[in-house]
């Protein structure tokens, strides 16, 4: 992909569209980076493994590398870090599948799962409120959790009657799909079971199990349906697996044991408790949970997050913010940005409210100082950065810009000039 700093406006929702552009005579002092190298901005473990190579060159999605890695397992586009030390944390796991597809007992059992009606359960997983009515007939199910799944599917279709749902035109502009990964999928309702040995394998592996890795999600499928539908256990053949990387952002350890033991339809109902007690509910609330792209994992990291903040205002506007992510890079772009804000709240200054700002999310402390958060790995001078440096409604006693990675010397000069602070490579301070 060709370097286009309007995708960085877009794409990393750093910056506003529509505001006035640089005079000429500021355009020559803009940076235009020339290709970027991996081993630059990454750590070497993180480009190079026993599963996969990371090319050298990268180029920039908006004020983030785009990583390409290659393994036998198919080429994936990472875009960041984050999504670089996810995706690479991920092979070991085909690794481990590969080698439990050819064992002589799931073969077999494999052949006990092929007479089983797997399909049927499978359209259940993928799509329940469009089933259930398939379904429900001749299985006996836990009442409440068929209560819940039909209460929803009857919510949603008066918030669509009534005009509710969330705008089409998205604060978050979507952004277009990185090769290898995948739509997310609606995994609510698991009458049969199936979902919780998709879970118990996800753990075993130490992964996501709703990765949007697609690759690895029609993996966790398969060997969970065997499972399911054959006295396959989950624990063999698989031994000590391989640990992960975690050069990721791991925010919360209690979202991941959450997404592992819970049910995902019992993680949507702990969270709507939990935004109610924060006195978030109704509309926003829905519109939130209802949003895929906050799989449960990511749905659970950041209401703990915005609980973690304490008695701080506005956290409401954050859940309206996020309910219109329309990727994954966006989803984590919130949860990311919530984290930096929680971190400076607790490490440095605590804030007084939180808010959706057309498209960053910014704190205010308690003496009045502005905090803007800026999840990007690389940020250099360019236009964008430029014009939201500018904003009128982005005011402060003080204005601090919080990056998780680097800023250049030429965009700490020019944000300076501006009246901004900039506190970089964060992330390394977690």
């Amino acid at each position: 992909m060709k370097m286009n700093h309007a995708v960085l406006c877009r794409a990393l929702l750093l910056m506003s569209a529509g505001l006035a552009t640089a005079t000429a005579a500021l355009a020559q002092h803009y940076e235009v980076p020339a290709v970027l190298k991996a081993s630059e901005l990454a750590p070497a473990a993180l480009l190079k493994g026993p599963f996969h190579t990371v090319d050298e060159n990268v180029t920039l999605a908006g004020a983030q590398p785009n990583f390409t890695i290659r393994s036998p397992y198919g080429i994936w586009e990472a875009r960041g870090q984050e999504m670089l030390a996810i995706r690479v944390s991920e092979l070991p796991a085909f690794e481990q599948l590969a080698k439990v597809s050819k064992s002589d007992e799931f073969m077999k059992s494999a052949k006990t799962a092929a007479a089983a009606p797997v399909k049927a359960v499978g359209q259940f997983v993928e799509s329940p409120l469009e089933t259930t009515g398939n379904v429900l007939s001749g299985i006996g199910l836990i009442a409440s959790r068929v209560g819940r799944v039909a209460e929803k599917s009857a919510t949603r279709v008066g918030d669509t009657v009534a005009g509710n749902t969330p705008a089409q035109k998205e604060i978050l502009k979507p952004a277009a799909t990185p090769l290898g990964t995948a739509a997310p999928r609606t995994l609510i309702g698991d009458p049969l079971g199936y979902n919780q040995q998709r879970r118990e394998w996800a753990q075993r592996l130490k992964v996501d199990p709703y990765t949007f890795n697609g690759a690895l999600s029609d993996k966790l499928g398969e060997v969970a349906s065997v499972t399911f539908a054959s006295s396959f256990p989950v624990n063999l053949v698989l031994g000590s697996v391989i640990a992960p990387l975690y050069y990721a952002q791991q925010f919360n350890e209690q979202a991941t044991l959450e997404a592992y033991q819970t049910p995902a339809l019992d993680i949507w109902t702990r969270n709507e408790a939990r935004l109610k007690k924060l006195g978030i509910e109704g509309l926003s609330a829905r519109n939130f949970l209802r949003n895929n792209y906050f799989t449960p994992t990511l749905q659970t990291a950041l209401v703990l997050a915005l609980e973690s903040l304490g008695n701080v205002a506005g956290r409401d506007q954050v859940i309206v913010f996020a309910a219109r992510a329309a990727s994954e890079t966006e989803a984590r772009y919130v949860n990311n940005s919530v984290m930096l804000l929680a971190q400076h709240d607790r490490t440095v200054a605590p804030l007084a409210m939180i808010r959706g700002a057309d498209n960053v999310i910014a704190g205010e402390t308690r003496d009045g100082k502005l905090v803007v958060a800026a999840p990007l790995d690389y940020l250099p001078w360019v236009q964008p950065l430029h014009d939201f440096a500018r904003r009128t409604d982005l005011k402060g006693a003080e204005r601090w810009l919080l990056v998780s990675g680097q800023v250049t010397p030429l965009a700490q000069q020019e944000l300076a000039a501006l009246a901004w602070r900039v506190s970089d490579k964060l992330a390394s301070a977690r």
